[in-house]
This record gives C-alpha cells, sequence and structure tokens, in this order.
C-alpha cells in the first residue's frame, strides 16, 4: 500500500487497497464490524463464456449486517460474478494476492499471472 488513509480521504483516489482500508476503517469507526477482501476482479463485464484473460488482482470490504455484505468501494459497485475471492482478513497484510518464502538464487525474481475464464 502506498497511499496513506488520510492521503486516501483528502485526495478523494488511491489504488483499490487504499480505498478498501479506508472504507474499513470508516466502517469500523461507525460500529460495523468490517473485513478486508483479496481476490480478482474479471476485467470484462461483457465477456463471452470461454474467453480467457489475464486476471487482476483486487480488493474491497464485507461488513456485518446480521450477514456478510460485500461492496466494491473502487468501483463503486456492488460485488458481483466478476469478483473472485481469494482470502478475507483484517487488512492486507493478513490476505495480500501473493504470499511465502523464496528459496532460490538472490539474483532469481518471481513472476505470477492469473487467468480468469468465464464458464457460464
Amino acid at each position: 500500500m502506498q497511499t496513506g488513509a488520510q492521503e486516501a480521504w483528502d485526495k478523494g483516489q488511491g489504488v483499490c487497497q487504499d480505498m478498501a482500508h479506508l472504507t474499513v476503517a470508516l466502517l469500523r469507526e461507525a460500529g460495523l464490524p468490517a473485513r478486508y477482501v483479496s481476490g480478482y476482479l474479471h476485467p470484462q463485464p461483457e465477456a463471452e463464456p470461454g474467453d480467457e484473460v489475464a486476471g487482476q488482482s483486487h480488493a474491497w470490504v464485507e461488513f456485518w449486517t446480521g450477514e456478510w455484505v460485500a461492496c466494491d468501494p473502487t468501483n463503486r459497485a456492488e460485488v458481483g460474478e466478476r469478483h473472485v475471492v481469494v482470502a478475507t482478513g483484517r487488512d492486507y497484510g493478513d490476505v495480500p494476492p501473493l504470499k511465502g518464502i523464496y528459496h532460490g538464487a538472490p539474483g532469481s525474481t518471481m513472476d505470477v499471472s492469473v487467468s480468469l475464464t468465464r464458464i457460464a
């Protein structure tokens, strides 16, 4: 996360992780239990079944009102079938899209890609 919550609030901008963190903080301040959701967003709303596209990591929030309600503050939209949940946690630190231990040559780098295919 590059942008702090205050900076995201003041500027009204930031990446999805920033917007999710800010929204979680505001919901918690209002007394609602809230959690950070890490996953992927299918980038093409009108994709045909079988079309494979490069996935985009994304973050959104869920808050408790007797049941978990999801919202995507970055896109100012409801969470729907284009959102693919990987994990939920308190914040990005609990559920980053890529986390682990690397064992190998010091000069090596890791590269990860995710393909999403609409099935219906």
